[in-house]
């Protein structure tokens, strides 16, 4: 099955499809990416790098939590979501994620987006993780 990471439709469109299927799932890893390109916008006329890098991984994992979950609940295995980031977060705005400026082409340091795209991914993981503490696959 395949789909178009910077297309918030086609993640929308695969998770429908996978999860319609009924197959297991165990483990994501979110790693697919972009590096320091030119200004562009994605199909959803979001920053490419910010779009393809965090927002699509984001929108894959929520969209698979389900999934995995139910999974977890039936193979009494629990899942693992790998998100792979870069050293690369250390190289960003010194403000951190410019969530107000995404779309500012005047602006635009296309090292600096690369690394708030990474940042953007280490938080995700972070905040996945301390929800997941929270959640008791097993429970009855």
């Amino acid at each position: 099955m395949e789909f178009d990471l910077n297309s918030m439709a086609s993640i929308r469109k695969f998770s429908s499809n996978f999860n319609s299927t009924g197959q297991s799932l165990n483990l994501l890893i979110n790693n697919v990416g972009i590096m320091m390109t030119p200004f562009m916008l994605s199909k959803d006329k979001i920053e490419l790098q910010f779009a393809t890098n965090h927002l699509g991984h984001f929108l894959l994992t929520h969209l698979l939590l389900g999934n995995m979950k139910k999974t977890a609940r039936k193979s009494k295995k629990e899942g693992r979501i790998v998100n792979v980031s870069s050293e690369a977060h250390r190289i960003t705005y010194p403000e951190g994620i410019r969530f107000d400026k995404i779309n500012d082409e005047k602006e635009y340091s296309k090292y600096q987006v690369y690394g708030q795209s990474k940042v953007a991914n280490i938080l995700h993981a972070n905040e996945v993780t301390r929800q997941l503490k929270v959640y008791i696959p097993f429970s009855s």
